[in-house]
């Protein structure tokens, strides 16, 4: 074969493609891209995932709203009537407090409620909770409100509060309990939709 210019680049070519077959594997080291995110956070009372108090007289009593969040307060400070908290040595059941209602595009198929203290952690034994306006139910701390069945768009549940402060429950660490351990308590809630 003679080599003319068009062989050269025919051969150049080959070359070219074969060396682009064998390297080229789609793979990259790294990328950075910029891309415009859009949030926009609302209120308890309007988000995707709504919470507010039901109304009841127990909500009326122990839930309270400052600025767009709700926030539980069982120190029942604001009655007038002299009481400062929850008795010691006694299981206070508190039902209908609170509605969570689905407002997003997408169903909950789960729902979970818990209380923790300032470190996070779970109280296990003291705090537990309640479903249905009537407190039908009673579930444990950290649990599925849905129970499995999870909460389609548009619908809602209702939740109450159990605080078992009676010597035979264990708290934490393991020990009896008939007093609130000190610090603060967080009511988390986490909804997933897969």
């Amino acid at each position: 074969m003679r080599l003319t210019r068009r062989n050269a680049l025919i051969g150049l070519g080959t070359v070219a493609a074969g060396a682009g077959v064998i390297g080229g594997t789609g793979a990259f080291t790294s990328v950075e891209a910029e891309r415009t995110v859009n949030i926009s956070t609302a209120g308890d009372g309007s988000a995707a995932l709504t919470l507010e108090g039901t109304g009841s007289s127990n909500a009326n009593e122990y839930v309270s709203t400052s600025g767009g969040t709700i926030q539980l307060d069982l120190n029942d400070t604001s009655s007038g009537n002299g009481s400062s908290g929850l008795n010691k040595n006694a299981k206070t059941t508190i039902d209908n407090l609170v509605k969570i209602t689905n407002n997003g595009s997408q169903q909950l198929n789960t729902l979970f409620v818990e209380i923790t203290n300032d470190s996070g952690n779970t109280i296990s034994g003291i705090f537990k909770f309640t479903k249905g306006s009537d407190g039908g139910e009673t579930l444990g701390n950290n649990v599925d409100l849905t129970q499995g069945s999870g909460l389609s768009s548009g619908s809602s549940v209702v939740f109450g509060l159990i605080i078992d402060l009676l010597g035979n429950n264990a708290g934490n660490n393991g020990d009896p309990v008939s007093d609130l351990p000190s610090g603060g308590y967080t009511l988390n809630i986490t909804a997933n939709t897969s």
